[in-house]
């Protein structure tokens, strides 16, 4: 899970001036993840904190309401790769109604 230390790490941030804009970035990717995914998503994978950061930094850097109105590519495929892998997780974890 990211963290606030990871996140100013990771955005190369050594100040405390925007630490509580950092954690409202860090809720936000976390939630934005959960949207995307499912709440089975796990957000202690690496893969998954990954793409947590990189929205962070996309946040972070990109504050003005206007920009391209979308992630970069990297970041949506990775969303994809998440959302079906989180899919398949969830399908795997019940069980069917003939072991019922």
């Amino acid at each position: 899970m990211v963290d606030l230390d990871k996140a100013k790490n990771f955005l190369r941030v050594e100040h405390d001036e925007d630490d509580t804009l950092i954690e409202m970035y860090i809720d936000a990717a976390a939630g934005y993840i959960k949207s995307a995914c499912g709440d089975n998503v796990d957000l202690n994978k690496k893969k998954v904190e990954t793409v947590q950061l990189m929205l962070i930094s996309d946040y972070y850097e990109n504050r003005a309401a206007t920009g391209q109105g979308g992630y970069s590519h990297s970041v949506s495929s990775m969303l994809t790769q998440l959302r079906l892998e989180t899919e398949i997780e969830g399908e795997n974890s019940g069980y069917s109604e003939d072991e019922a």
